[in-house]
C-alpha cells in the first residue's frame, strides 16, 4: 500500500481544508489469525512504535472492529518516508495505510466514508484523515447530531445520557486544478501539534474570523473553478498562522519569499513547521521558490526543500506477496 503525505489548513481553512500530497508512506499489511508483528524502516532517530500502538495496527483494528469481524492478528511492515512532525500528515497516513490495507484484505465492508469517520476518531484530524483515504483537495467537517437520531446500544444511551451527542465526519473531495505542483520548506527541528495547539488563543478579533472565512470560501471556490489566479488572497490566514510564527522561525520570511519568486500561494502545513507553497508545475517558479525557501532555511535553523505533484489519490491497497524484497534482507 501507498499512503500520501497531505497538508491541511491551506492558509485559512483551519481543521476544514486538505490536500494529498505525492510523497507516500510505504506499507504491507497481512491479516493473521493471532499475534502482532511490526517491521518498520525509518530514518535515524525516528521514533515509530513497533507493537499494537503503531497507527497502521489502529487503523486496521478499526476496520475490524466496525466491520463485524473478530479481532485478529496481523503483520505490519512500515517504510517510514514522510517526516515526522513537520505538519505533513504523517500520523494520517499510516492510519489511511492500516484501514485502507483492512478494508481490501476484508473485501471492501465500509465506504470511503466510513474509513474517514473512523481515521479521525483514531487521528483527530479530518482535515489530514480526509485527503489520505480520498486524495485530492478535501473539505471535512465534524457534524455533531443529536442522540435521537444516532442509533446506540442501551449501554452507550445509559452511559451518554438523554442529551448525547456524537460527532461524525464528513468530507467532500474535489479534483484540483491541473498544473499545479508544491514546493515544501521542511525545518530540521520538529514542532509538537500539541505545542502548536496551545500558542493559539480562545478568542480571535471578529474582523480576523471574518476575513478567514471569505478567504476559506475563495479558496474552495478558486479549486471548484479552476481559478488559481486566486490563490495568492485565498491562502492569506488571520486565524492561525500569526500565532504560530513564533515557535516556526523563518515563518514569515518564507511566506513572503515564496509569494515574491513567484508561488501561486503560500502557506504553513498544517501545525507547520513545513511551509508549502502552491506553483506552476514544471514551470521557472519551482525553481525560483526552492530556492527562496533554501536561503531562508539556511539562515534560520536549517532544513531541505521537497518539490511534489498533487495527489488525485489517497491510500492505495493491491495484492501482494510479502513486502518488498529489500525489506526481507
Amino acid at each position: 500500500m501507498l499512503a500520501p503525505a497531505t497538508t491541511a489548513n491551506l492558509g485559512p481553512g483551519f481543521d476544514a481544508l486538505g490536500l494529498a500530497l505525492d510523497w507516500t508512506e510505504e506499507v504491507f499489511l497481512r491479516l493473521l489469525p493471532e499475534g502482532t508483528a511490526v517491521e518498520v524502516v525509518a530514518p535515524a532517530g525516528v521514533a515509530v512504535p513497533r507493537d499494537a500502538g503503531n497507527l497502521v495496527v489502529r487503523g486496521a483494528r478499526a476496520v475490524l472492529r466496525a466491520s463485524g469481524r473478530p479481532e485478529a492478528g496481523m503483520r505490519v511492515w512500515l517504510r517510514a518516508r514522510l517526516p515526522v512532525g513537520r505538519g505533513l500528515g504523517s500520523s494520517a497516513a499510516a492510519v489511511a495505510a492500516g484501514m485502507v490495507g483492512a478494508n481490501f484484505a476484508l473485501g471492501h465492508p465500509l465506504p470511503p466514508g466510513r474509513l474517514v469517520d473512523l481515521g479521525t476518531a483514531i487521528e483527530g484530524h479530518p482535515d489530514n484523515v480526509a485527503p489520505a483515504i480520498l486524495g485530492g483537495f478535501c473539505v471535512a467537517s465534524r457534524a455533531v447530531q443529536p442522540a435521537a437520531e444516532v442509533p446506540v446500544s442501551s449501554a452507550g444511551a445509559e452511559a451518554a445520557g438523554a442529551n448525547a451527542e456524537r460527532a461524525a465526519t464528513l468530507a467532500v473531495r474535489l479534483p484540483v486544478p491541473p498544473g499545479l505542483s508544491a514546493v515544501a520548506a521542511v525545518p530540521d527541528a520538529p514542532l509538537d501539534t500539541q505545542v502548536a495547539r496551545r500558542a493559539l488563543p480562545r478568542l480571535v478579533p471578529f474582523g480576523d474570523a471574518v476575513a478567514n472565512v471569505q478567504r476559506a470560501c475563495l479558496l474552495v471556490a478558486a479549486v471548484a473553478s479552476g481559478r488559481v489566479d486566486l490563490l495568492a488572497e485565498a491562502t492569506r490566514d488571520r486565524l492561525h498562522e500569526p500565532y504560530r510564527a513564533p515557535l516556526v522561525p523563518g515563518l514569515l520570511d518564507c511566506l513572503a519569499a515564496a509569494r515574491a519568486a513567484g508561488a501561486l500561494g503560500a502557506f504553513l502545513s498544517g501545525a507547520g513547521p513545513t511551509v508549502l507553497a502552491l506553483v506552476p508545475a514544471g514551470g521557472a517558479a519551482e525553481t525560483h521558490v526552492a530556492e527562496a525557501f533554501a536561503a531562508v532555511l539556511a539562515r534560520t535553523g536549517g532544513g531541505h526543500v521537497h518539490l511534489m505533484a498533487l495527489s488525485p489519490r489517497g491510500a492505495v491497497a493491491q495484492a501482494a506477496a510479502g513486502p518488498p524484497p529489500a525489506a526481507r534482507e
